[in-house]
């Protein structure tokens, strides 16, 4: 379907913005917690809640509104869920109570669920081959920087203005991709979607799901990137309580890796995956070295811990557009449905791991380290059991 009003480019950076407005959505206020702790006289284990809320609803709006855009088509969808994202994002500002708060994140949270699941299922509408690649490449890429540059973001607003301007911010950027939206010419046409109850085009998640290849697939790669997630946890306090830093010298620390995440979706985009086998295992190793230096020498300086971490970065990078145009490439139908449980495995996968390296370790480093040892031992696991079991058939090359 030829986009009249976007164009190629203009279908790309909607995308593109989608992508990044759900992660921006849990990082940007970061800075300003201990400021809305104070403001609503509560605690910071129930206003780091607001953060879990946003997770917990974001995964309920990818399962339900990505298949219901199998049957309703992407546009009305996605209009749908912007539309609710961006309203309650601005309702954020306005909470009188913590109550309210959280009330108001978990209900933009199940909208931004919809711009996640919609925006993987509109690459997946509009390209094929190389040019599926390229754009997942770009995307994804912009996906993994958004939540790392968040917080400098959300220190920058706060040097001018209170935390309720980091939602009003985020709802004029989610207004932009509305504005998007309205533009976008439908990309499901109606004789390609599901004509199923919108209950059974939920349910039909199932089917999706026991399909092996995509399952086994979307776990080794969940599963690898999962640490990421606990960076994104405990960076602040490694740089800042662990090494001393200070906070403008965290975001420049911070920022640095973000620019190295860069590389690993430009590598795909140039190169693509190759042997997708070597691919696994050559990020399998990389990731263990990554892991290694962290517990061994990663706490001897910031600079050190970054250049040890940077290794990971790339490779998790590298794997998130490998693993989805795999999977996308898979998925012929119910498209929807495939973006919804794919991004829901990243989403809650990667939870657990926030969780995990969250724990309460003797050190912020260690712990990090340790967490990305587990995570990677079980990805070794679940990647030999693929390539052992005779119900996966997959071209390894």
């Amino acid at each position: 379907m030829q986009q009249k009003y976007l164009k190629n480019a203009g279908l790309i950076a909607l995308i593109t913005i989608l992508s990044m407005i759900p992660p921006l959505s849990t990082d940007l206020y970061m800075p300003a917690l201990p400021e809305m702790t104070a403001y609503f006289h509560t605690t910071s284990t129930l206003m780091s809640f607001t953060m879990t809320v946003f997770f917990i609803f974001m995964a309920i709006g990818i399962l339900i509104l990505g298949p219901m855009s199998d049957k309703y088509g992407r546009k009305p969808v996605l209009i749908a869920s912007i539309s609710i994202s961006l309203i309650f994002s601005a309702a954020c500002a306005f909470a009188p109570n913590i109550l309210l708060l959280i009330l108001a994140r978990g209900a933009s949270a199940f909208g931004a669920g919809g711009m996640v699941a919609i925006s993987t299922a509109l690459i997946r509408d509009s390209y094929e081959g190389k040019a599926m690649s390229k754009v997942l490449s770009v995307t994804q890429a912009f996906m993994l920087i958004a939540p790392m540059l968040a917080p400098v973001l959300g220190a920058l607003i706060l040097e001018v203005a209170d935390w309720k301007m980091t939602f009003i911010v985020l709802a004029a950027l989610t207004g932009v991709s509305l504005a998007g939206a309205f533009l976008l010419e439908e990309t499901l046409p109606v004789k390609e979607r599901t004509q199923s109850s919108t209950l059974q085009s939920i349910l039909g998640l199932r089917k999706v799901a026991k399909n092996p290849n995509f399952t086994s697939l979307l776990l080794v790669g969940a599963i690898i990137a999962a640490p990421f997630m606990a960076y994104l946890a405990l960076a602040s306090y490694i740089y800042i309580d662990g090494f001393g830093v200070s906070e403008t010298t965290f975001s420049m620390y911070f920022a640095l890796n973000a620019a190295a995440s860069i590389l690993g979706p430009v590598m795909y985009m140039r190169f693509g995956a190759g042997s997708v086998k070597k691919a696994i295992n050559a990020g399998i190793i990389v990731s263990i070295i990554s892991a290694v230096l962290i517990l061994t020498v990663g706490d001897v300086a910031p600079i050190i811990f970054l250049l040890s971490y940077i290794l990971y970065s790339v490779v998790t990078s590298y794997f998130r557009p490998l693993i989805s145009d795999l999977l996308l490439s898979a998925t012929k139908t119910d498209v929807g449905a495939a973006s919804s449980v794919m991004n829901f495995g990243f989403t809650v996968i990667g939870s657990i791991g926030m969780v995990v390296g969250s724990l309460g370790w003797s050190s912020y480093t260690g712990g990090l380290g340790i967490t990305m040892l587990i995570f990677i031992s079980i990805t070794i696991l679940v990647w030999l059991f693929v390539l052992k079991a005779k119900s996966i058939k997959f071209d390894w090359k």
